[in-house]
């Protein structure tokens, strides 16, 4: 809701007169009609309080209030064309993938390998990511880590990447490599 102003209603706030001299700026502004805040939500029940009830109470309590938020779209374009086409598309995209990689598992012979080592890989990821977390929260250990790489990207670029006979040699280790593994 807006506030009216004076002039189309006729009828002058209280605040107005202190406004128009330029004292009184404070009240005027905690006078000012039209804007309504929510009331702030009631403060968590304490523990221990009713049992079960105590918890489920707090756990609406944190849950985030629902956002009102209205998307507009631009003067002269329809709102539901570019999406429509949009999803055609991920679908169409997505019934692509799930297609090849039907074929493809179906054409792995030893399915319970792949399957092992995808379970093995995920472990891994997850273990990594915990020991990573766990050395982030040391004190002096983080800035340490992030010096020695700094130091050792440097020392790799002016060994392997900086003067063109040493780039060379690396490029043609790194196909070298590269073909070791394509051959088998």
């Amino acid at each position: 809701m807006a506030p009216t102003a004076p002039a189309a209603t006729g009828v002058a706030s209280p605040a107005a007169p202190a406004v128009a001299k330029g004292e009184g700026k404070a009240t005027a502004a905690a006078r000012s009609v039209g804007l309504r805040l929510p009331a702030p939500p009631p403060p968590p029940p304490l523990p221990g309080l009713l049992g079960g009830l105590a918890a489920q109470e707090q756990q609406s309590f944190c849950k985030r209030p629902a956002r009102n938020v209205v998307a507009m779209a631009a003067a002269g374009e329809p709102a539901s064309a570019p999406q429509a086409a949009n999803e055609e598309f991920t679908n169409e995209q997505l019934t692509e993938f799930v297609n090849a990689l039907k074929q493809e598992w179906d054409g792995i012979k030893n399915k319970y390998t792949v399957t092992a080592l995808a379970v093995a890989a995920t472990l891994a990821m997850w273990s990594a990511g915990g020991a990573v977390s766990a050395i982030d929260r040391l004190p002096v250990v983080p800035g340490v880590m992030e010096v020695v790489g700094i130091g050792y990207s440097g020392w790799f670029a002016y060994r392997n990447l900086l003067f063109k006979p040493d780039r060379d040699a690396f490029f043609a280790k790194v196909k070298e490599f590269y073909e070791d593994i394509i051959s088998g």
